[in-house]
């Protein structure tokens, strides 16, 4: 896995996709049937992810492996209790405990399926901190790269999400906790390479000029992922969806604009 982060930050379009899941597409198609909502989320992260896996020019078999990872990264959630996941006040100790469990759990029923490692650790350890804090320990560079990048992906999405505990963040007021984080939770070099795109800089959901811009290039991505993929593809309707929440601020933006005209 040795990506120089330093290295990329060239925009490239992102080739066609196909990932082969054939070990364990049943546990994909069991998660949407069962619990549409982590499925969603999986789509989301699996989208982000392949954001960064584009600025990071990983090439196609990497790619591949790593979207898997995203797919897959909290499959082990399906066999925690529903109750714990979606419960909207504070875990209790037992239930916090069975709850940091879902990483290793998910990971064993990939592995026993016969995948390939990499995508095992991806799962495995995609809640460890860069500051060791982190559910079983590792620190920095000791975290699987892919795994940074599915953690980065995945608490993005988490926070722009609506949960049972609390409102989703604005874009802004998650990317600045990405920020501030950076270094502690998440790989800063990382971070800090990504910042190089508009998609990950404050500035660009906090100014209507640059939202709308950020806009067209959101829809010229929803349009690469058509091609390589099928309209009917989760990572698809993840992106159509993200799209239809930055239209939403874009017109608060134009309504305030508009009511102060």
């Amino acid at each position: 896995m040795g990506v120089d982060i330093k290295m990329k930050g060239k925009k490239v379009k992102s080739e066609g996709i196909s990932v082969d899941l054939t070990g364990i597409s049943d546990l994909l198609g069991l998660m949407k049937e069962s619990w549409s909502g982590l499925y969603l989320h999986s789509a989301n992260v699996a989208n982000l992810t392949l954001r960064i896996c584009t600025f990071l020019r990983l090439n196609q078999v990497e790619q591949k492996n790593v979207i898997a990872g995203a797919f897959f990264h909290d499959v082990g959630k399906m066999f925690v209790r529903r109750e714990i996941v979606e419960k909207p006040g504070m875990l209790t100790d037992e239930e916090w405990a069975e709850l940091k469990e879902h990483p290793r759990r998910g990971a064993s029923i990939v592995a026993e399926r016969g995948e390939d490692n990499s995508l095992v650790e991806m799962i495995r350890y995609h809640h460890e901190r860069w500051d060791g804090k982190g559910y079983e320990g590792l620190k920095g560079q000791q975290i699987p790269l892919y795994a940074r990048v599915i953690a980065l992906a995945d608490a993005l999405d988490a926070m722009t999400s609506r949960r049972p505990y609390r409102q989703p963040f604005v874009m802004y007021e998650a990317l600045e906790e990405l920020y501030r984080c950076a270094g502690f939770q998440f790989d800063p070099e990382l971070v800090s390479a990504l910042t190089e795109e508009p998609f990950w800089q404050i500035t660009t959901y906090r100014d209507p000029g640059r939202l709308e811009e950020q806009i067209n290039e959101e829809k010229k991505w929803l349009a690469q992922l058509v091609d390589s993929y099928t309209l009917s593809h989760p990572v698809v309707y993840a992106q159509s969806q993200w799209l239809d929440r930055l239209l939403v601020i874009f017109c608060k933006f134009k309504g305030y604009a508009a009511g102060r005209g």
